[in-house]
């Protein structure tokens, strides 16, 4: 007896459909103006990019300002290549990764990515993403 919901299984070589990137809209470009050197973690370095090192924190600063899951974004993680990357998918399942600047691209593996809560803390925000949020409302008036 054969299973009226077949799962359709690429074949041998076939490449996953990744996820289409957001267009880097202004509150991308506030976070990313407001990006300093202390608050990098090296530790999570993936690659070489001006923004990279970053990914958590600005995604989290992002998910914030932006309204969270009200605004119906979520938070998504994926261990690759030994390093933790961070970036959000926005209602529409696009990537918004703030270690892009403007116009450019990634063949990073977002579609294997999952979503991940993140980390608690009393005030709600980490210390490096408050210090995000802050600048970016100082920059606003």
């Amino acid at each position: 007896m054969s299973s009226s919901r077949t799962k359709k299984k690429p074949s041998a070589g076939a490449r996953s459909q990744n996820r289409s990137l957001a267009p880097a809209d202004k509150l991308k470009r506030e976070i990313q103006a407001v990006l300093t050197d202390e608050l990098r973690s090296d530790e999570h370095r993936v690659g070489h990019g001006r923004y990279d090192g970053f990914g958590y924190i600005a995604a989290e600063a992002y998910f914030y300002l932006a309204g969270g899951y009200d605004a119906r974004l979520h938070p998504m993680q994926l261990k690759h290549r030994g390093k933790s990357h961070w970036w959000l998918v926005d209602s529409e399942n696009r990537v918004i990764d703030l270690t892009l600047a403007p116009r450019e691209t990634s063949n990073f593996p977002y579609h294997r990515g999952r979503r991940r809560p993140f980390r608690y803390t009393p005030a709600g925000l980490s210390r490096r993403a408050m210090t995000i949020v802050e600048r970016v409302s100082a920059r606003r008036g």
